[in-house]
């Protein structure tokens, strides 16, 4: 499912953020998107988030099964305001935030 902005995923998915570990994955460039993607869903994230360019695009499968959110990363203070926004959406849950490619490095 695709948003406009952050605002209407959280009140759309409220229930489902607040169910279970949520990874939230910071998009800033093209490069391994959907592998950064499938791989947090095959570590068992029951919820996986991406604030995304809306010019970026994702393969089919992971349209039906990730939570998109058209997102500017490049204004200022962009992780703060999105990582702060969801905390404060979901208080209490576990979530994980990365960028996109991040988890090559482990």
């Amino acid at each position: 499912m695709t948003y406009p902005t952050l605002a209407a995923m959280i009140a759309a998915e409220k229930a489902q953020l607040a169910a279970g570990p949520v990874a939230l994955v910071l998009v800033e460039d093209d490069v391994e998107v959907a592998t950064t993607l499938r791989h947090h869903q095959q570590m068992g994230f029951d919820t996986v988030v991406a604030l995304m360019p809306p010019a970026f695009h994702l393969p089919a499968d992971l349209a039906q099964t990730v939570l998109r959110v058209d997102y500017n990363m490049y204004g200022e203070s962009a992780m703060e305001i999105a990582v702060d926004t969801l905390n404060d959406a979901v208080p209490g849950q576990w979530i994980y935030y990365c960028f996109n490619a991040e988890y090559l490095f482990f």
